[in-house]
């Protein structure tokens, strides 16, 4: 584990730095998405400044609904506003905030999300932070790469599944799935839609064999719940494609 990266007298957080590179590599992808689509440069600039103020604004929301109680947060607010973030309360952050701006620049928003469709290696880079501070690991586990975080967040000798590496590469093959197809004459929106269907069915499957936060449904997490939200989204969007498809193979009566 290598929860700080030091340089001289200077420290970061491994998943600081991670998220960064994520952030960085999703943006020279996306820019040539952007180019292909013929959006300008200024509106990935504008797109991605509201993905990333959206997305931590949505994760520190739910990450405090799910973890901090009303009493603990105005004790001790520095403390519980300076660290944790929720995947899931980001990924909702950052589309409302997305869905905004596409409005105010009068762009469709299924389109600009098909072009920003490759930020999901930013999850899987951010995914190889969380397991260098020992932070999201799953249940305990007697598999053979089943390992402790003696010094993780919070700190574990028991052995358990290393969830952060089962999520980091279900979601890199994703990408790599969501790469390949992107130039393929597909309607506009389908891109997007199997991006939210694959995210969802990722993280509710993970979701198992992870120490979470209960819904009121018994045996489901809240974060499966949002999950399932994520794969109903994009079905009912892949419904909606094929609708407007099957109107335009209707012959035209005379």
């Amino acid at each position: 584990m290598y929860p700080t990266i030091n340089i001289g007298n200077f420290s970061i957080s491994s998943y600081t730095v991670m998220m960064i590179i994520g952030f960085l590599v999703a943006y020279k992808l996306c820019e040539s998405e952007f180019k292909r689509r013929d959006l300008g440069a200024d509106l990935l600039d504008m797109a991605f400044v509201a993905s990333i103020i959206g997305g931590l604004i949505g994760a520190k929301i739910l990450f405090l609904l799910e973890n901090v109680t009303l009493s603990q947060f105005i004790s001790d607010p520095v403390r519980y506003l300076s660290s944790g973030l929720t995947y899931l309360g980001g990924f909702v952050g950052a589309t409302l905030l997305f869905f905004v701006v596409m409005r105010i620049k009068r762009v469709n928003f299924w389109l600009a999300t098909d072009a920003m469709a490759p930020i999901v290696i930013t999850y899987a880079i951010a995914r190889i932070g969380c397991f260098l501070v020992g932070d999201d690991y799953g249940t305990p586990s007697n598999l053979p790469w089943a390992m402790a975080f003696p010094i993780g967040s919070p700190p574990t000798n028991q052995r358990v599944h290393p969830t952060q590496i089962y999520e980091m590469l279900l979601t890199l093959g994703i990408f790599i799935y969501i790469w390949r197809v992107r130039k393929k004459n597909m309607p506009v929106g389908w891109l997007s839609s199997m991006v939210l269907i694959l995210t969802g069915v990722e993280r509710f499957l993970v979701e198992f064999i992870r120490h979470t936060t209960p819904s009121f449904i018994p045996g489901i997490s809240l974060a499966q719940l949002m999950s399932l939200g994520l794969v109903v989204v994009g079905v009912l969007k892949l419904v909606q494609i094929r609708v407007q498809e099957r109107k335009l193979e209707e012959p035209v009566k005379a």
